[in-house]
Formats: C-alpha cells, structure tokens, sequence
C-alpha cells in the first residue's frame, strides 16, 4: 500500500456509508487507549449512539480505494447537560468522534479532518473550536497541539470515570496570523529536517571549528538555542529581558542540544494561538542586552527570531557542503509544497 496522499479523499458522511463500519472503525483506534484504562466512549459506543451523534452535527470520514479509514463529527455547543463553560460557549464549536484506522495514520488524514471542522464552523460564524479528551492520553494531547489546539482547563465531565482536558483553538485569524502561523510552521519543519540531516554527521566534524560565525556546528546550534529559548521566548511569552551570553553552551551534550531545538521550536504555534489580532498589530517592549529600552512592531520582531533561525541553518548546510556532507534542502517553498500536496 502506497502512502499517496492523493488517494484519499475527504467528505462528508453519505447516505451509503454504513454506521456499522463507522463505529468499527472507532472501535479499532480506541481500542489501545481502552487497554490502557481510559474512558473513551468511542472505544465501546454502539452503532445507535454513533448515529444519534452523527445527527446531532455534520460528520466527515476520509474514504481510500473506496473504504473510509478516517471519521470525525463537528457540531455547536453541547446542551446544558454538559456542565463546562467552555463547551457550552455561543461562539464555540466542538468536535468529537475523531479516528483515523491504525494502518493510515501518519499520513496527514488527521490533521485533513479538523481542517474541515474548522472550515465548516468558521462558515457558520463560530469564533473557536474546541475539543475534550480523557486525562493522560499525552500521545492524542500532543496531536492536538500540533494542530494548533491548547489547553485551557480540565474538568470532571458527569458521566466519565476521568477526568477530560478541555482544548481550544481560536478560528477568527486575520491574514497577519495566518502569516505567522505559517512561519512557525516552517520554523518547526525546517528545525527538525536539519536536525535529521546533522544525525548523521561524525563527532569530529560536528565539533570541529567550520569557520562560522560562532565557529563550529554545535556552537552556532547552542546560539540558536540561547537566542531563541533564553533571549526571545522570555521576551515574548513571558515579558522579561533576561541578560544572556550569545555564546553560552548551555547544552553541552549534542542529543540533548537537540533535543531541546526541536521543544523549542515546537512552541511557537501553540503560543501564538493565545495571542489576539491587537497584539500582533501592536508593540514588544523589552530591554536589550545593553540596557537600552525599545519597543519593536511585534510582529515583525518575531519574523526576525524566524529569520534568524533560517540565517544560521544556512550557515550550517553550507559547512555541511564544504565539509563533503549531503546538505537538506531548507527552501520555504519546499514545505509549502509538501503541504499542497497533503491536502
């Protein structure tokens, strides 16, 4: 089995399609969960319940060769039985019943399925989307925030033995946003495939003195991580103006340096799903490291840590050439393609 993207397509829920397959299918990606002592109704749900939920929203499933192998329903806000603030919101959306069959997931039909949550409840005006899941399903939790969701709150849900983390995901983006977004996105991809191209790269050359601005390649990984997790993050995510050395190795060991990257580029999208229009529109004020105060357009500010990023990942995949090393491609339009081709 390919793991062509293109094969499969997402739609919404067909007078043909059998509810029997749908709750199967529900059965069969929560089941390991269940194994684990979680309380997912949708490990054990009858094809009635699955139906009743299916009515009470607009369902989608994601078919290949003829088969649905992903399912998800979006509705409005749940009714007053359910005794969370959050869920019962005007303007919030929710959606439920999410699966993707065991042997196509990895493949994007997930991340494809909210897309159409999302789509469908901005048409119909709603200003988030949110979701709940049973405590300590970390694995599904860190999907969600990959996807954009963050937690906001957790709750005893009556009915549920667990207690349920309640996430959200704001919808009403404007194109500076969307923009940013976008940024993060490729910060993160662009982290991780020279990271992957650097596993590979001997001890001797990854230390050794390349002539870079910080000299070798773990020196100028070990700026990045000073700037952006030391210098930045603190500026913007928590409103101090730390005083750093830009040479500190503070990750001496190479897998932990990493490591730490990737964590760290990694929570940029979720942050940025808490910050509002206005704030991306206005100002960050902040001390530099000589002392002076500023204030920058925010937005532009946090291009520059991207861009930063980008400036010295160039640095390293040209050591990489001079050194005789295969060099990743890093091109902006490369990951835009990628994703052109997942929808």
């Amino acid at each position: 089995m390919t793991n062509d993207t293109r094969e499969i397509h997402i739609r919404a829920l067909a007078a043909r399609d059998s509810l029997d397959a749908v709750t199967a299918l529900l059965h069969l990606a929560y089941a390991p969960l269940a194994a684990c002592g979680m309380d997912f109704a949708a490990a054990t749900q009858s094809a009635q319940t699955t139906r009743r939920c299916v009515a009470a929203g607009q369902c989608f499933v994601a078919e290949r060769a003829g088969a649905v192998v992903g399912t998800v329903t979006v509705s409005g806000p749940y009714e007053e039985a359910v005794q969370v603030p959050w869920l019962r919101d005007a303007d919030t959306a929710h959606f439920h019943q999410f699966a993707v069959h065991p042997d196509h997931q990895g493949m994007g039909i997930g991340r494809r399925l909210v897309e159409a949550c999302e789509n469908w409840a901005r048409e119909r005006r709603y200003r988030r989307l949110a979701l709940d899941i049973v405590e300590g399903a970390e694995e599904l939790r860190a999907l969600y925030a990959r996807l954009g969701y963050r937690e906001i709150g957790r709750e005893q849900i009556a009915g549920r033995q667990t207690r349920s983390v309640i996430m959200r995901k704001s919808l009403d983006r404007s194109p500076l946003a969307g923009h940013m977004h976008m940024l993060a996105r490729y910060h993160v991809w662009a982290t991780h495939c020279l990271l992957d191209a650097l596993a590979a790269l001997p001890e001797a050359d990854y230390r050794r003195d390349a002539r870079l601005f910080f000299g070798s390649v773990h020196a100028t990984l070990g700026h990045l991580l000073v700037v952006e997790r030391e210098l930045w993050w603190q500026r913007f995510v928590q409103g101090a103006s730390p005083h750093v050395r830009l040479d500190a190795d503070i990750e001496p060991a190479r897998a932990r340096l990493a490591e730490q990257l990737a964590r760290t580029a990694a929570g940029w999208g979720p942050w940025l799903e808490t910050v509002c229009d206005g704030q991306l529109e206005g100002l960050l004020a902040y001390r530099t490291l000589r002392g002076a105060e500023v204030a920058l357009p925010f937005a532009a500010a946090l291009t520059h840590v991207f861009n930063h990023a980008t400036h010295h990942r160039g640095q390293i995949t040209a050591a990489l050439s001079a050194m005789g090393h295969a060099s990743p491609e890093l091109d902006l339009v490369c990951l835009l393609q990628q994703e052109a081709a997942a929808r």
